[in-house]
C-alpha cells in the first residue's frame, strides 16, 4: 500500500515536471506577426519619380518610404520569384538582383527559437519580425537598392559585431 501510494506521488511528480518542461517549447501564444496577425498586408507604394539632371545620367538608388510590399505569413497571391533563407542568425545571401515587381520569399530557418527582426535602412517597409518556420513575401515595387538588416528581436540590436546585411538591387 505504501509502495503504491509513494509510486503514484513519484508518477504525478514526473508528469508535472514534463508538462512544465514541454510548455517552453510549445512557443506560448506569440505568432509569426508584429501585428498579431500570420496573415498581414502592408502597402505604402509611393509613385515618386526621380529625375536626373541634366548632364549626369544617373538616378538616385535610395528607395522611398513604403516602396516595398510586406506579406507576412505563407499566403500571398504573388508567387516568389526569389527564395532566402536566415540561418545562423544570417542570410543565405549578401546580395541579390531582383526586376522591379518581382516577390522575394524570405523563410526564418533556425532550428533555435531565434526571433528575428527584419529593418530597412531606407524605411522601404516597416520593421517585420518572422518566427522560425514562418515566412514572409517582399514585393519590390520601386527602382534602387536596399539594405535589409537581421536583427536580433529580443534586443534591436545585430547579432554580433555588425548586422547581417542583403543588399537588394532592382531594377
Amino acid at each position: 500500500m505504501k509502495t503504491t501510494k509513494l509510486l503514484m506521488g513519484l508518477v504525478v511528480l514526473v508528469m508535472l515536471f514534463a508538462a512544465v518542461g514541454f510548455s517552453g517549447c510549445l512557443g506560448g501564444d506569440d505568432d509569426n506577426a508584429t501585428n498579431n496577425t500570420t496573415n498581414n498586408t502592408t502597402n505604402n507604394t509611393t509613385n515618386n519619380t526621380t529625375v536626373p539632371s541634366e548632364g549626369n545620367n544617373t538616378t538616385n538608388n535610395t528607395p522611398s518610404a513604403g516602396s516595398v510590399t510586406v506579406v507576412l505569413g505563407e499566403s500571398g497571391d504573388a508567387e516568389p520569384t526569389y527564395f532566402v533563407t536566415t540561418k545562423d542568425q544570417k542570410f543565405s545571401t549578401t546580395s541579390l538582383s531582383v526586376s522591379k515587381g518581382e516577390t522575394v520569399r524570405f523563410m526564418n530557418t533556425e532550428t533555435r527559437n531565434f526571433r528575428h527582426t527584419f529593418h530597412s535602412e531606407s524605411g522601404a517597409f516597416e520593421d517585420f519580425d518572422l518566427n522560425p518556420r514562418y515566412s514572409a513575401t517582399l514585393t519590390f515595387n520601386e527602382a534602387g537598392t536596399y539594405k535589409i538588416d537581421l536583427l536580433n528581436y529580443y534586443t534591436g540590436e545585430p547579432f554580433g559585431d555588425a548586422a547581417p546585411v542583403l543588399t537588394v538591387t532592382v531594377a
